[in-house]
Parts: C-alpha cells; structure tokens; sequence
C-alpha cells in the first residue's frame, strides 16, 4: 500500500514530502496537484474515453483521475472501477473522492495550522500534535458497534475518515463531505437465462481485470475463493493458491449455524479439478495469540481479534512469493449470502443482525459507562441506514428484504472486512484484490429479483448456477462457510490467561471500563459465559476475550486517554 499524507495549511499551501506519488499538472492554463492510491481497474476503458475528448496523452493513473474529474465532474465516480482514493489540488480548492464502495481508506483531521490526510490512521496519531483521546463517543463505537464503526468517525476524538462513494471539499478553510454515490433499484428485465450468463459475464471480467500481475488466489473451497481460481486457473499456467488452517482444528470443531464443514475435502476437490500450485499454512494456537498485538497496530485499532491475526499471519507467509493476491471478499454482500439473508429466525431481525448481543455486550461494562446512549446509536444508525435504501413499487417483500440487508451490510460489515484486509495485508506488504467488490457487478445484482438470486432454494442460488460448469458440484453447491477461526480449546486457555494478566495490573485501563466481576467472569469460563456470538458469524467468547485484549493494548500502545464524557 502506498503512503500518503498531506498537509494543508490554512494559507492553502501543501506539504506531501513523505508522498512520492504527487503528480503536478497544468491543463489549459490552470495548475493541479494530484494524488492516488489504490488501483483502477477499467482505466484503458475510461483513457479510450478521454481521448475522444482530446486530454493529451500519455497519462499516469493520477492524470486520468484528474481529466475523468474535469469531464465528468463528481458523476466519474460512476465510470471508474476500482479500489481507489484521489485527491486534486487547484488553487484554494482541495477535493478528495473515494470509490462507491470505501475500498480505500481516506483519514483527516483539522489541526492549528490547518488539515492532514492520510491512507493510513497511525500516520495521523505519529504526526498530529495532539493527545489521543477515546470519549464517550468513542466507548459508544468501541462497545455498541465494534468492531466496526459508525461512517466517518474513528475511535479517536477529532480524527475522521470518508465514507464510501463520498466527496470531501475544502474552499477557504472550510470542509464539507457530502455522499455522491447512491445505488439505485431500476427495474429487472433480463429472464434468468439472460441473467446467468450476464452475471457470470460479469464475474468473470472482473476476475480477469483483477487478475493482471497477479499469479495467486485465497482457497477455501467455499464457493467464491473456488470461482476465482477456476477462472484465473483457466487464463493462467501455474496458478498458486493458498490456504489457511488451524493447529488442531480438525480434533476440535464442530458444527453450527455459521460454520457448517471443514474446508480441506474441498479444497483437495479443486485441486483435483485445477492443478494449482497449493500452500496449505498451519498456524498455531501460540503465534495466533502472539499476533494479537501486531494486528492491532496493523488496524491501528481493536479490531476482529484472531480473526485479524490469522490473516495477517497468513498474509506474511504468502509475501515471501507473492505481493498480489485474489480473495472472494464482498460475494455474500452482493449475493445475499449471509443467514440474515434467508434465515426465517434472522431475516426479520430489526437491528444489525450481526450485532445480536447487544444488550450482554453493554452488561460487561463499567456501571458509571452503562446507560441507554448504546442502544440509541444502534437504533438511530440503523434508521438512518435504511432510509438510504433504494425501492421499486413492485418489489416482493422478499425483494425489498434483500435490499434492506443488503444496504445494511454493504455500509457497515463490509466496511469491517475491507478495512481488515486492507491493513492486515499492507502490514504484510501485499496488495489483497477483491474481485466481487464491483460496482458495476453490484448495481446489476441489486436488481434482480429474489427468486432468481435464490435459485433452486440456494443462497447465491444465481451465482452457484452461472458458475457449476466451472466447478465441482460438491463445491457449486456447498454451503456457505465464513473464514476460517481456531476451533481449538487450547485458544480460549490462552487467551484468557493473557487476559487475566492484563487485569491483575493494577494500572491496565481495562479497570476503568469493564465491570470487575462481569469481566472476571467472562475470563474464568474462557469466554463460555458470553453464549451469544460477540460480532457476525466469527467472534464467540474466546474472540471476545482477545478483542478486550486488543483494547487493553491499544490504549496503552497509543497512550490513549479515557474521557467517559461525550465530545
């Protein structure tokens, strides 16, 4: 990932000497600075487009993000496809857009001496001359919603990031962001053969645009990672993939909602099918604890524990020979693939369905931090969530469940998960590609209808079908499977012996937001007091025991002050 960090002075002038990639340019007179990060992935499509308007030639990608600006104004956001953040620079006038889908991360702040940005959060705490406060707010994000968090905001009081498919404008001093991207319901009109071809179409292109100077995939044997490396499998000789287990696991698991079966038989399935070059990596119960701590300062924040600290694990290994790699990240967002989707216990659910525990999550607090502000955030986010969601007067309540859930996961889970392989894997020095993550593949998707998306009684029904020629049937047809965690008990040992050493320092800030006996409880059943899942399909117990661990070294770490007042 590159760096990037600029400074704005309130005379308007800037200082980006940490940055190699500014790019100056003056068209028809006027100067501008430009600046980039993340990849474009359409960009002989959208030149082809510029030279039709007669902006010169050759062009780095900073030039076609500053020309596509010029032609289309805020609307280029619907012609690019890509992972991407841009920044252009003319006069007093500083704009920054990042991609529909928030693939690139964008942080500011507002200083004295007038705003920093940066890709990357700890560049923003080393370089601000400010302390690094946690209020109420914060708690709020860390409690009620973490993992994830609230668009724009951080943990940090005065430090706040773009949300997806926005624009940010400084003129004279001042700052306004507003969103410029809103997906829109249009209406179905493709019958379902039209409609399996053009979805694996559009699958497929993606796959192939995201494939360039890449030679390795994620495989899971999980329907997604398996598309990917059928596809590049095809196109390219000597495919590598990559998998990842757990020491013991086979010993330890066993069945739920979420995790349905093992990956190993369907991995060898694929490899039978596709002869790749396979790395199957074995992490251990000790380096996965021991990780904890360097995927925290990889987020630069508590986040999905050992779920955070396995990949970035996996991602160094997969460093000593690749530095791009294809993960099937963002499918179920699109496809409808997580259980909330279908579910009849989960469908309806008003809430975050992945936030299920609220009400236990806030019990484990300090009594001076428990009080109703929780659960009016939760409440008052997912309002103002669902009032973004596009409809058409002739969707089918299965319809217009789906794009609830959809909305809902695109602004808020997927921002978890893009931002933890973004930074576990610029932390490993390599460049994660989430083929799914398509904007043009998402506004086709949206609409069509349930019944098609959920062919034959499926989830990702639509998807499962474009793709079964492609596939074994044992994985076309395969029940989802969320990334791989520890199974294994000798985890929950210790985690929560790390944990208890933590609580037995007399100094840890754990003493100022954790209720003792709730928290003591929590340690000595090894996190089995906590029955509900923490956050989504992954964090159990033991992950809630390593994402308390996580805020203890955080707030050390970064010298964070606690303020249990709001800003």
């Amino acid at each position: 990932m590159k760096t990037m960090l600029i400074s704005m002075y309130n005379d308007g002038s800037l200082d980006s000497s940490i940055t190699s990639e500014q790019r100056h340019l003056v068209y028809h007179g006027i100067p501008f600075d430009v600046w980039s990060i993340g990849e474009l992935y359409n960009r002989e499509e959208i030149q082809y487009e510029l030279l039709k308007h007669d902006f010169p030639t050759p062009m780095q990608q900073e030039d076609v993000f500053l020309f596509a600006y010029l032609l289309w104004g805020k609307e280029a956001i619907k012609h690019l496809e890509g992972s991407y953040c841009f920044l252009i620079k003319s006069m007093d006038h500083l704009l920054a857009i990042n991609d529909p889908l928030g693939l690139c991360p964008l942080y500011y702040t507002k200083t004295s001496e007038g705003y920093l940005f940066a890709n990357h959060f700890s560049l923003l705490l080393a370089i601000r001359k400010q302390p690094n406060i946690l209020s109420k707010e914060g708690i709020i994000d860390l409690f009620a919603f973490g993992p994830g968090i609230r668009e724009g905001h951080t943990l940090i009081d005065g430090i706040f990031t773009l949300p997806m498919g926005s624009m940010l404008e400084i003129k004279k001093n001042h700052l306004t962001t507003g969103r410029i991207y809103h997906l829109k319901a249009k209406k179905h009109t493709d019958d379902l053969t039209t409609t399996i071809q053009k979805v694996h179409d559009m699958v497929t292109s993606s796959i192939q645009k995201q494939m360039r100077g890449a030679h390795a995939s994620f495989l899971s044997g999980g329907l997604d990672s398996s598309i990917i490396t059928a596809v590049c499998a095809q196109s390219k000789k000597k495919w590598r993939t990559y998998s990842l287990d757990y020491e013991g696991n086979s010993e330890s698991f066993k069945k739920n909602l979420y995790q349905v079966s093992l990956d190993n038989d369907y991995i060898d399935a694929m490899l039978q099918r596709y002869p790749c070059t396979h790395t199957s990596l074995t992490i251990t119960q000790t380096a996965l604890m021991d990780y904890l701590n360097q995927a925290m300062q990889a987020r630069c924040a508590p986040g999905m524990a050992d779920v955070d600290a396995s990949l970035l694990w996996l991602c160094q290994r997969v460093a000593q020979k690749d530095k791009i790699i294809l993960s099937g990240e963002c499918s179920d967002e699109l496809f409808g693939g997580y259980p909330w989707f279908y579910r009849e216990e989960l469908r309806d659910i008003e809430g975050f369905p992945w936030l299920r525990s609220s009400k236990e999550r806030i019990q484990l607090l300090h009594k001076d931090l428990q009080d109703s502000s929780y659960f009016e955030a939760l409440q008052s986010e997912y309002e103002n969530t669902l009032h973004t969601v596009d409809t058409l007067p002739s969707d089918t309540a299965d319809d217009l469940r789906y794009r609830k859930h959809c909305v809902l996961v695109l602004h808020w889970f997927m921002q978890t998960l893009i931002t933890r392989q973004a930074f576990m894997g610029a932390a490993a020095n390599i460049v994660i590609r989430a083929p799914f993550a398509n904007v043009k593949l998402l506004e086709y998707v949206y609409n069509i209808p349930w019944s098609m998306k959920f062919l034959n009684g499926e989830e990702k029904g639509i998807l499962r079908k474009a793709f079964e020629n492609e596939l074994p049937n044992s994985i076309a047809h395969r029940k989802k499977n969320p990334y791989p965690k520890t199974h294994n008990p000798l985890y929950s040992e210790l985690i929560a012996a790390k944990l208890k050493e933590c609580l037995e320092d007399s100094s840890s800030p754990l003493h100022e937001l954790f209720d003792e006996a709730a928290l003591q409880q929590l340690i000595e059943t090894k996190g089995a007091s906590f029955s509900l899942p923490f956050y989504g399909q992954l964090m159990s117990g033991p992950q809630l025991l390593a994402y308390i661990y996580q805020i203890h070294e955080w707030i050390q770490t970064y010298h964070i002050i606690v303020k249990k007042e709001s800003r």
